[in-house]
């Protein structure tokens, strides 16, 4: 199934960007998620490379060769210069990553270099399950200066219930060992390590996952939603989409990091949700909906649009486009990369309409997406995001001088106020039809 501009869906104009369009109109690529390995040796059950439909990656080679990593420097550098850009991050990501062996990472950062400076200064980062980060791991990562985060989440009974091996064993014992190596390094302890992801899985205690990161020494957590479509709903979320599981599991935990004044501990997701009640459209992909300046690098070279969009369909992601041949800038021509790049300007009018967008940001584009109507629908996660949103800010303005609040102009509004608003102002919409 492709991703045809009639499947897409949103009415907006978007500019291709190709040759001869206003630069500006452009949306500049600062990050490239580095596919650097295609296989996984986890099998987690809400996995969006593996599970959820998309069966593209048995296509692809199991790890980038060095022809291609050298490849993609070459277009980045083109496009670097076309765009008088300065800097640029290469996040690895996978499958798992460091399947991709020691000699790529040397590899690649030395050809980087080469390629790249002094006109282009590359930084590097890694998603990794944590399951292969020994020792000699961190001396490489540390010796190339890549950061990294490790996915984790919760204790081994939450944890161990879905990121397990292929022959369904758990990950848990193995990844804390990586992070608690990573912990003790004082190479890599307050700076190269970033901290873990980890994804809601509803029925657990959000509270016990908090105290248990807290005991494990961590200093940085997100939590993020499982992924999901209108035609397949995340767990919980089956219609009536009014439900809000995952604002109900979100909100207990913000209010004890809340009320504790933890600043010892970041959960980002908390974080960017109160910088963007103060400063709108400083967001990134999932939330504030900011123009998203991304590119996705496959094993084999493809440049395609964020990874996560690979849940709306099998190979829907493809665009024909490879390092091998083409210019970074090519990718500007196709629309689905035209969608993802323009954010919250391409939500469709219930959101454009919403008292909340300047902070949802109409949602992840991913979990926009419904075959009947491409991506012109909320996002699957609107009730909950409402709700979340509307009790941050809450508690947020409750505690700012009432003459900041009228300054700010940001009074509380409640979860049902914020519903009634959008109500009105969407029949109004449909009224003016």
């Amino acid at each position: 199934m492709g991703a045809s501009g009639a499947a897409l869906g949103g009415s907006r104009g978007v500019s291709s960007c190709g040759n001869g369009d206003r630069e500006d109109a452009c949306v500049p690529i600062y990050t490239y998620i580095l596919k650097v390995a295609s296989r996984c040796n986890l099998n987690c059950n809400y996995c969006y490379m593996y599970n959820m439909g998309d069966r593209s990656y048995v296509t692809q080679p199991h790890s980038m060769s060095s022809a291609t990593a050298t490849a993609l420097l070459e277009r980045v550098a083109t496009y670097c210069s076309e765009q008088r850009i300065g800097q640029v991050e290469f996040t690895f990501h996978g499958g798992e990553p460091l399947l991709a062996g020691m000699d790529f990472y040397r590899h690649f950062v030395s050809q980087a270099q080469r390629i790249l400076l002094p006109s282009v200064t590359p930084l590097y980062s890694m998603q990794t399950n944590g399951t292969l980060l020994t020792r000699a791991w961190r001396d490489l990562l540390c010796d190339l200066r890549i950061s990294f985060g490790i996915s984790l989440d919760g204790t081994e009974q939450i944890n161990d219930a879905n990121r397990v091996t292929h022959a369904g064993r758990g990950s848990y014992h193995r990844v804390r060992r990586a992070i608690e190596g990573a912990l003790s390094d004082d190479r890599t302890k307050n700076s190269l390590f970033t901290g873990v992801l980890t994804v809601i899985s509803l029925g657990t205690d959000p509270l016990e996952i908090y105290e248990h990161f807290k005991e494990l020494g961590l200093q940085s957590c997100d939590f993020l939603l499982p992924d999901g479509t209108h035609d397949r709903p995340p767990p919980g979320l089956s219609p009536p989409t009014s439900y809000t599981p995952y604002a109900d599991w979100l909100i207990p935990l913000f209010d004890e990091w809340f009320d504790r004044e933890d600043a010892s501990f970041h959960i980002r997701i908390f974080e960017e949700i109160i910088g963007l009640l103060f400063r709108p459209g400083l967001g990134n992909d999932s939330l504030g909906g900011g123009r998203n300046g991304i590119l996705v690098i496959e094993a084999d070279g493809g440049i395609e649009p964020i990874d996560v969009l690979k849940i709306c369909g099998d190979s829907f992601t493809k665009l024909g486009l490879n390092v091998h041949t083409n210019e970074i800038r090519d990718a500007y021509a196709a629309r689905l990369v035209q969608l993802y790049h323009a954010g919250v300007a391409q939500s469709c009018d219930t959101c454009m309409s919403c008292p909340i967008v300047n902070v949802c940001g109409g949602g992840y584009l991913p979990h926009r997406y419904g075959s009947d109507s491409g991506f012109d629908n909320p996002t699957v996660y609107c009730s909950d995001l409402m709700k979340l949103i509307t009790h941050i800010r809450s508690r947020v303005v409750a505690t700012l001088p009432m003459t900041m609040r009228d300054t700010l102009r940001i009074p509380p509004v409640s979860y049902s106020e914020a519903r009634a608003l959008l109500h009105r102002s969407t029949k109004h919409s449909s009224a003016k039809r």
